[in-house]
């Protein structure tokens, strides 16, 4: 029966491995599942004070909630949490990483440090796409695995963007970098973040004396003090990436042909954007996406609804023209070109197309419903 509470009543153990830490707000051990032979990492909510133990529980909650709102290589993965209300506790099962912290890893790994910047800044630009802060952001919380796999973990003083009355929180964490004018006008967003994660490159790069690194310019634009002068996002991070990379396998005129092509064509089907819409920034969803649209299309000459062929690429509200515009055939060819690239490729192709997007026109919607 719909609503019927299912329940699971056998048992689940682990065995105890090692502990891994104690902090303020608990305890952290490593357990093992001998049934699948796998172990994980166990954090169990107990602050050090009992008096915190009932005032900090909701956000132990919040760190759960979180944690499932986010699928992605660079980010800690959560499998599982067993929570005690009435006693005001809980656990978090997690990924175990075998692996140092960045820090570490990055005096034993230098020629690994591009990699590893553009890992971190992929981790954290889908933090923001999630709309989450991390508001820790230190080499401790940024662990790289044996295999080079970034992971940032720690999200107990994570927050949704929208809870807007906990600023104090943010600016009376012990934070080991220079605090940006951000603080003074008691604003803490994600080009805060980008300040912070750009000073934590910086303090690894001069204290290990690190010469062998890309994306200087980039970088000395992340840690500008005043917000107006950096960069305003961990998506812009990724996209001035993408900029400075050097194909290895240049693209072709045919290939140019296709992508102009079509990019003509979407950019001319645009009116305008709403300024509160948002590109989509995982390259598999557009290609899906295009795939989905041909497939609709393919006995047609012409793509018949250019609102389908925009929502390819933007989530949110835009205007489209009505008109007939790209040809079926064009969207069949671009598919097949960007599909086919490479990983590296791919996001040189979708960025050029972000560009050619960044020319549409952009309003406030301010409709109220």
């Amino acid at each position: 029966m719909q609503g019927k509470l299912i329940e699971f009543i056998r048992k689940k153990d682990y065995k105890f491995i090692e502990e891994i830490g104690q902090g303020g707000t608990g305890r952290t051990v490593l357990l093992e599942d001998e049934i699948i032979n796998e172990r994980f990492v166990c954090k169990k909510y107990s602050p050090f004070y009992d008096e915190h133990k009932q005032i900090f529980f909701g956000n132990f909650k919040d760190e759960i909630k979180l944690l499932h709102l986010l699928n992605h290589k660079n980010i800690v993965r959560v499998f599982n949490y067993y929570l005690y209300p009435e006693i005001y506790t809980g656990y978090i099962l997690m990924e175990h990483i075998q692996g140092k912290n960045i820090n570490e890893y990055l005096i034993e790994n230098p020629d690994k440090l591009n990699e590893i910047f553009r890992q971190v800044i992929s981790g954290f630009a889908h933090l923001e796409q999630a709309g989450i802060l991390h508001r820790d952001i230190r080499p401790d919380n940024i662990l790289i695995s044996d295999e080079g796999i970034v992971k940032i973990i720690d999200f107990g003083f994570s927050k949704k963007i929208d809870i807007d009355s906990d600023f104090m929180r943010s600016i009376e964490l012990n934070w080991r970098y220079s605090l940006p004018i951000d603080f003074s006008n008691q604003r803490y967003d994600f080009k805060t973040e980008v300040y912070f994660v750009g000073k934590l490159f910086e303090e690894i790069i001069h204290i290990n004396e690190l010469n062998s690194f890309n994306y200087s310019d980039i970088l000395n634009r992340m840690i500008g003090i005043n917000p107006s002068n950096r960069i305003s996002s961990f998506f812009d991070v990724e996209r001035e990436i993408i900029d400075a990379t050097v194909l290895q396998e240049p693209i072709n005129d045919y290939e140019k042909d296709i992508y102009q092509a079509f990019a003509s064509g979407l950019e001319y089907s645009i009116i305008h954007i709403d300024m509160s819409a948002s590109y989509i920034t995982e390259t598999s969803e557009i290609i899906r996406n295009l795939g989905i649209l041909y497939k609709n299309s393919m006995l047609e000459d012409f793509i018949q609804n250019n609102g389908n062929l925009v929502k390819c690429f933007i989530k949110g509200g835009f205007e489209y023209r009505t008109a007939e515009t790209l040809e079926v055939d064009t969207v069949s060819k671009f598919h097949k070109f960007l599909s086919e690239s490479s990983k590296e490729k791919q996001k040189i192709i979708v960025n050029h197309v972000w560009q050619r997007l960044d020319k549409a026109k952009r309003f406030d919607d301010d409709i109220p419903f």
